[in-house]
C-alpha cells in the first residue's frame, strides 16, 4: 500500500476520541490483513466476495469503518437489492401456486 494511499485510510480511524496512532498502526495493519486474506480466498481459493466476507467474519477479522453487512458488495456491480427482489418474487409465486391449488 503506497503512503497516498496509507494516509486515506487512516483518516476514519482518527475519528473518535479514544485513538492514538499507535492503535491506528494497528487497525490499520489489521484491515491490511484483513485485505490480503480476502485477495487470497478469491483469487486463489475461488470463494465468492459473500462467501469470503462471511469466512473472515467468522475467523474474527473486524471490518473496516463504514463497511457495511456482506450484502453491501464492495467493488462489484451487483446491487445487494437483487437478492431481496429475487425472494419477493419466489415468495409472491409460491403464494399465487398456494392461492391456485
Amino acid at each position: 500500500m503506497n503512503e497516498t494511499k496509507k494516509k486515506e485510510a487512516r483518516e476514519p480511524l482518527l475519528q473518535p476520541p479514544d485513538v492514538t496512532n499507535e492503535n491506528t498502526e494497528e487497525k490499520t495493519g489489521v484491515y491490511q490483513r484483513r485485505n490480503e486474506e480476502k485477495r487470497v480466498l478469491i483469487e486463489y481459493r475461488g470463494f465468492s466476495n459473500i462467501m469470503a466476507e462471511s469466512y473472515l467474519d467468522r475467523i474474527g477479522y473486524p471490518r473496516p469503518p463504514g463497511w457495511h453487512a456482506v450484502f453491501f458488495y464492495p467493488d462489484s456491480n451487483r446491487p445487494r437489492t437483487t437478492i431481496v427482489v429475487l425472494l419477493a418474487v419466489v415468495l409472491g409465486v409460491a403464494w399465487f401456486v398456494y392461492r391456485l391449488g
